[in-house]
């Protein structure tokens, strides 16, 4: 059997500005003229001795679920690659993932319509996360979503 990864990963892991804990806060998804603002709640568990992050967030708008996704989020240390798999209405996708020299974690992910761009950045304790496409490659950006949660409860 190869030797473990597990704690070399966890490191990294460690060093994302998503950490375990319940959020909550505000938020709002915008496609076309109608903006929705929601109640954001997302819960982060760690698993495998804190090698993955279990996330999963629930928009509610009225107190009707508008947003439910769930994703996994790790390290690769042969690829040395963050690695995100994202699960929403029957899909799944495989995002690519980077941990900027500032801090912030960006995933993106590309279809036949553009480009799409999430950003998390933790600025005095909250959890920032914005959300942009792109239908030119990058050259330009429309952001179409941002939440601004707080930490209210650490899990072990």
């Amino acid at each position: 059997m190869p030797p473990s990864k597990t704690k070399e990963v966890a490191a990294k892991v460690a060093l994302l500005p998503i950490q375990p804990g319940e959020w909550i806060g505000k938020g709002y998804y915008q496609f076309g003229p109608n903006r929705q603002e929601v109640d954001q709640y997302e819960k982060i568990s760690s698993v495998l001795d804190g090698s993955v992050l279990l996330i999963e967030g629930i928009g509610r708008q009225n107190g009707e679920v508008r947003h439910h996704a769930v994703g996994t989020l790790s390290y690769d240390p042969f690829t040395q690659k963050y690695m995100l798999r994202t699960f929403k209405d029957g899909y799944t996708v495989d995002a690519d993932a980077e941990l900027k020299e500032d801090g912030s974690f960006i995933w993106s992910m590309k279809n036949s319509r553009g480009i799409t761009r999430y950003t998390v950045r933790l600025i005095d304790g909250n959890w920032i996360e914005t959300g942009d496409f792109s239908a030119d490659e990058g050259k330009t950006w429309s952001s179409f979503f941002r939440n601004e949660i707080a930490e209210e409860i650490m899990l072990e």
